[in-house]
């Protein structure tokens, strides 16, 4: 079972990828870390890519605003779902 600490994880540090600016990190190199998170999940097998999903939906009302719907948005953008 996917724990929704994980998924809290997960969805810190893909919003901090998505939002923070190129002063503080490339964006090139921030891609590149989401389609090697992205290619990760994906590889997780089908009950925990389910779970993973549900979590996310799950957990995404604990953000706002712009971070809230990119957390309801993950399973699709990462492939999960």
């Amino acid at each position: 079972m996917v724990s929704n600490q994980i998924a809290i994880a997960i969805a810190n540090m893909a919003i901090f990828l998505e939002f923070c600016s190129d002063d503080i990190l490339n964006e090139d190199t921030a891609v590149q870390a989401m389609e090697q998170l992205a290619g990760d999940l994906k590889a997780l097998d089908e009950n925990s890519r389910r779970e993973l999903a549900a979590s996310f939906r799950l957990i995404a009302p604990r953000y706002e605003g712009e971070a809230r719907t990119f957390v309801e948005d993950m399973p699709y953008a990462f492939g999960i779902e």
